[in-house]
């Protein structure tokens, strides 16, 4: 038996696994190398020409053949998986031979089904071919029951490197995706990250035959006349002037660099750091750094749809390749098509980030709260709260709390690239167009924040004060120039007093936020019944029943069956059922039906039955074409069901 299982965790199209052949169990991602097989490294041969070096199940790779018998299948055993063929002399054939290379492998599939059982197999994928091409061509392999594919990497991280991933996308989520090539460590935790199972290793042989020693950040070239870097390990001990010697030496440190490398990319997906790994490879080379953008660049849909839309953990920015990160990204979308300010807002006040999130909690923001409160008073309702920062854009006050805005980590210099100004300035733009052209926007603001609004002015029509200059936001002059201008603007307006609605708002922004344009209208409406604290928890009730209630831990809402109901018509985040009601505290993949394909790891959702009725309500484990596709693993984790 062979099969290829996904298991639970995700950072985007990264994920753990099982690779089960016949009694042995691999843990996914792993290693292939020419090496013995072990717990992460399947070994790896052709057929005929490379004998198994242990009883360890391997990776066979089948020479071309015209006839069956050509093929040694007599020392093909039957725990190991087979690579299928490709022609011989790709090099001369027309622009059809991608598909020509698919439909021999096809062939050969079904030449050797009284020998290979198909789920043995792993295809070739022509990193050549059109994606329309491969997309037809692949669902016939799946149907077959193949269980993987190879993609090619030369390591130049150029086009064809890229093209490899942008065909990776398309593979069903099911298959085992399996990267063969020249790969060195450093390319593994992006190769990790988009989601590959199974990485070649045997790069490791030949960096060691040419007295190359590999770290994750390079090569190293060993030389008589030079002194070789320390190393802890203690193979490395033994480097001497010994050319064999030293071949087996170099080899045992290289393998356990792709060990490590490997184990480090596990570990940083497990925390949800695997993009900050990822992006703190670019700083190896600037091929990398670009082979990141363009990844960034032509597959933002794939990486985005895997992507936890919750986390607790500490976020990193580092620098420009954080800018259009997917968690990034997809937050300023959210917040550019999602949000919408409060009625009757009639000054927009601009403030600064803060290191510590989410910001109410800074001392800065504190000082800024006791100048507004002390200046506004019970008018203080009419204000809305916006924070610049990068490379988020801006944050609207209510949306602190979420994720990514509570926590990300950004370096602070004061100083602003063109870059960061770019989306800072499209960003407030668009914000601004929300409110009336007859509310004035207080910036206050210093340095590479007010070189955001300079950039963004032509294209605002509120009125802009600016209260900071060249001091400090924080400083006492400051402070007392906002306190000033709020206290003008409060008689100018002639603005009346209100209300507090802060908790309404919060909730409200926050469900259209989660669940699109129109949430808030229906889990807040007028005669709503809000309770609780902003930094803590938020009820919100309706004719004395609960539909949701705000978690300021995760900045999110967790719906009630009621709040399910009522949102149910806006016809998004729904998990399908063929069902009546739902036992147990899990949903798992096997028995959903449908799922809206814009459901991300982390996103409240709702269940529902044949009948549209909502039986459920819960969190989402894995992505809504995720629940469709797979037949195993949890789907949604149920937090409240019908009896």
């Amino acid at each position: 038996m062979v099969e290829f299982r996904i298991g639970r965790g995700h950072d985007g199209p990264a994920r753990t696994g099982e690779y089960i052949l016949k009694d042995t169990t691999f843990t996914t991602p792993l290693l292939t190398s020419l090496s013995t097989s072990s717990n992460n490294i399947i070994g790896s041969g052709t057929l005929g020409r490379d004998d198994p070096l242990s009883d360890e199940p391997m990776l066979v790779s089948l020479p071309f053949f015209s006839q069956i018998e050509d093929l040694q299948l007599d020392k093909l055993r039957e725990c190991d998986a087979v690579l299928l063929p490709s022609l011989m002399s790709f090099s001369s054939l027309t622009p059809d031979s991608p598909e020509l290379i698919l439909d021999y492998q096809s062939q050969a599939l079904t030449n050797l089904k009284t020998h290979i059982e198909p789920s043995r197999a792993i295809m070739r994928v022509p990193s050549e071919i059109f994606p329309e091409s491969f997309s037809k061509k692949i669902t016939q392999f799946l149907e077959t029951g193949v269980s993987g594919a190879v993609f090619v990497f030369n390591g130049q991280l150029g086009q064809e490197d890229l093209g490899s991933l942008q065909l990776r996308r398309l593979l069903p989520l099911s298959m085992m995706a399996v990267a063969l090539g020249r790969i060195t460590p450093g390319l593994l935790p992006l190769l990790h990250y988009t989601g590959f199972d199974m990485i070649d290793a045997n790069h490791a042989h030949e960096a060691a035959s040419q007295n190359i020693r590999l770290w994750k950040n390079g090569p190293e070239k060993i030389e008589a006349s030079r002194e070789p870097r320390y190393c802890p390990c203690p193979v490395c001990s033994n480097i001497d002037n010994d050319e064999e010697d030293q071949s087996i030496v170099l080899l045992e440190h290289n393998l356990d660099v792709y060990r490590s490398v490997l184990s480090e990319s596990i570990q940083a997906r497990q925390s949800g750091r695997l993009r900050w790994l990822v992006e703190s490879q670019t700083h190896n080379s600037p091929s990398m750094a670009s082979l990141l953008r363009n990844v960034d660049r032509d597959l933002y849909q794939f990486i985005e749809e895997f992507t936890p839309s919750t986390g607790s953990e500490t976020i990193p920015l580092i620098g420009p390749e954080s800018y259009y990160s997917p968690a990034v990204r997809r937050f300023r979308k959210n917040v550019a098509n999602r949000y919408a300010p409060p009625q009757g807002k009639q000054i927009v006040l601009l403030l600064p980030c803060s290191a510590r999130k989410p910001y109410s909690d800074s001392r800065s923001h504190r000082r800024f709260a006791e100048v507004i409160t002390t200046t506004l008073g019970s008018v203080q309702p009419k204000v809305a709260e916006v924070i610049l920062t990068s490379p988020l854009g801006l944050v609207p006050r209510e949306l602190e709390r979420i994720f990514p805005a509570a926590q990300y980590d950004i370096p602070v210099t004061g100083n602003w690239d063109t870059e960061e100004i770019k989306i800072g300035a499209e960003a407030l733009v668009t914000h601004l167009k929300k409110f009336n052209s007859s509310a004035v926007v207080v910036a206050h603001l210093s340095g590479g924040y007010l070189d955001i609004v300079t950039a963004a002015e032509p294209d605002i029509e509120q009125t802009i004060i600016y209260t900071s200059h060249e001091a400090r936001a924080t400083s006492r002059e400051s402070l007392e120039t906002l306190g000033e201008s709020l206290s003008e603007l409060k008689s100018v307006l002639s603005i009346s007093s209100e209300p507090r609605t802060t908790l309404r708002e919060i909730v409200s922004a926050t469900a259209d936020y989660q669940f699109g344009e129109g949430a808030g209208r229906l889990l807040v409406p007028e005669n709503s019944k809000l309770k609780g604290k902003p930094y803590k928890l938020i009820l919100c009730q309706i004719d004395g029943d609960q539909v949701c209630s705000y978690v300021a831990e995760s900045g999110n809402l967790s719906l009630t069956l009621e709040g399910g109901r009522r949102i149910a018509s806006l016809g998004r985040y729904w998990v399908r059922l063929d069902v009546k009601s739902v036992k147990g505290g899990s949903i798992f993949a096997v028995g959903v039906q449908e799922a809206d394909v814009a459901i991300r790891p982390g996103d409240e959702v709702i269940v529902i039955n044949n009948n549209d009725d909502v039986i459920g309500v819960g969190r989402s484990d894995m992505s809504g074409r995720e629940m469709c596709e797979l037949n195993r693993g949890r789907a949604v984790t149920l937090r409240h069901k019908v009896e």
